[in-house]
């Protein structure tokens, strides 16, 4: 008789918003939710976002029953990664990243403050006993030389790429594919689509954002034209809405717990380097670097000059020939 094959399923959460007071309450219903039906999740949590967990040490106990990642330190304030690490110099861009990522970012002017005592550093602070070894950039929009830095910060994991539907291995990272679903709203469409990326894939990933829980909108909107002047919370969803997330969410969570018990699916946040290498042709780059900056030419109309060559440069392939969409030749 063949033995069943176990899929693997990775819950993540992208834990991100410093402003809005509901977002720990919404971060606490996840965590007891989670804690009902024993299944264990991957948070990728801001230098910003620890630092205000900091005082909330409940919800911070509850954080450490699962394996945290970090999600960068200042999100959306700029300068963001893509634009501090937009820079001729590859060398200059992994300096500038090894700064900020060790270093309490202003949100409101971008300033580096606190330099070597915030960051990555914050959130190993907050959970001392937590390996911090997994990263996903925020929009998905990862800089090769900043990822390069995060490596030699400790990071193992990425969860950033949209290049392969298994992990790879490259320069010293174990590269994890993209998420499988989208932002969870309690559809028929979402449960049809998690199941199918459950039978159709080895590996699934889910990602979620608990503030979308219960704001009505993306809560760094209000830096999507530059750095505010005054920081200020989003607009709650209303109760009912709200009720219903979270019912729709303990449903999903007691099917999956289901698949777990008859063992088709093994839900985990256990993470395995990988010893897979790719060879990974030029056009496949071009894709690469061209999803990655999709969130920075969507929300912040950024126009990059000098990324695509450090894709390139990180992918070990020649870009002499290459020009980016404004124009500029690299």
């Amino acid at each position: 008789m063949e033995a069943k094959e176990i899929r693997e399923l990775l819950l993540t959460f992208d834990t991100e918003d410093f402003i809005s007071q509901n977002s720990i309450s919404v971060l606490q219903v996840l965590l007891e939710q989670l804690e009902k039906y024993d299944l264990k999740a991957l948070f990728f949590v801001t230098g910003h976002m620890a630092e205000k967990l900091q005082d909330y040490p409940e919800t911070a106990n509850l954080l450490e029953a699962h394996e945290i990642g970090y999600h960068s330190s200042g999100h959306s304030v700029h300068p963001t990664i893509f634009e501090f690490t937009d820079v001729e110099s590859y060398e200059q861009a992994y300096r500038t990243s090894m700064i900020r990522e060790t270093s309490h970012i202003n949100p409101l002017t971008g300033a580096v403050e606190n330099s070597g005592n915030g960051g990555i550093l914050s959130l190993r602070k907050l959970f001392p006993t937590k390996q911090v070894v997994a990263f996903r950039a925020p929009g998905f929009c990862w800089s090769p030389p900043h990822t390069e830095a995060l490596r030699d910060l400790g990071i193992k994991f990425d969860f950033s790429t949209h290049i392969s539907s298994f992990p790879f291995y490259h320069k010293g990272l174990s590269f994890y594919p993209y998420p499988n679903t989208g932002e969870w709203q309690g559809k028929l469409s979402d449960y049809r689509l998690l199941s199918l990326s459950i039978l159709r894939n080895g590996i699934t990933i889910t990602n979620s954002h608990p503030s979308l829980f219960v704001n009505q909108g993306e809560w760094d909107s209000i830096y999507w034209k530059g750095n505010p002047k005054h920081i200020t919370p989003p607009i709650p969803k209303r109760n009912y809405e709200i009720k219903s997330l979270f019912k729709s969410y303990d449903l999903l969570l007691k099917r999956l717990k289901h698949f777990e018990r008859i063992g088709l699916i093994e839900t985990t946040p256990h993470l395995i380097a990988s010893e897979k290498n790719l060879s990974i042709p030029s056009e496949e780059v071009e894709r690469c670097y061209e999803h990655s900056v999709r969130w920075a030419k969507r929300l912040f109309e950024y126009k990059p000059m000098f990324l695509r060559h450090h894709f390139f440069s990180f992918f070990d392939i020649p870009s002499s020939n290459t020009m980016d969409r404004t124009g500029f030749k690299e």
